[in-house]
């Protein structure tokens, strides 16, 4: 039971975060991509980080501007608002064949070991939250 409790605390949180009042930089404008302590590997379960499978459908990578899943990519499009740990942005998805945009807020957390994604384009889906892939 424990185990289900902290995604959905860091779901909650994350939403909570993303709802906060976000500001460009002093100059005014908006940084270009994320920031540092979002890239990496990440994963929504322990087997998604292990890099000799195959079947890691949960694994997300993040690059400065770009992110990539299982079976689809995006490319970073524009940052709406953007802090260290909170970054609402527009991205350009490909995959399968397919084309699609999608405006996605990402949180990470306090520790930097959790990264939220909120897809604010489809009302109906829950944040998904991803655990930091470590090397051995």
């Amino acid at each position: 039971m424990t185990r289900h409790i902290l995604p959905a605390l860091l779901a909650s949180l994350a939403l909570l975060a993303a709802c906060q009042e976000m500001t460009p930089k002093q100059d005014g404008a908006m940084p270009k991509t994320l920031p540092e302590g979002m890239v990496g590997r990440w994963g929504l379960t322990k087997a998604d980080c292990d890099s000799s499978r195959d079947d890691n459908k949960g694994l997300m990578v993040v690059k400065p501007d770009s992110l990539q899943f299982y079976e689809s990519q995006a490319k970073l499009t524009e940052i709406d608002s953007a802090t260290d740990r909170v970054v609402r942005a527009t991205w350009k998805f490909t995959g399968e064949g397919q084309k699609w945009q999608r405006d996605i807020v990402l949180t990470l957390s306090s520790t930097g070991i959790y990264l939220s994604r909120q897809d604010i384009t489809r009302d109906s889906m829950k944040p998904l939250t991803y655990r930091q892939c470590v090397s051995p």
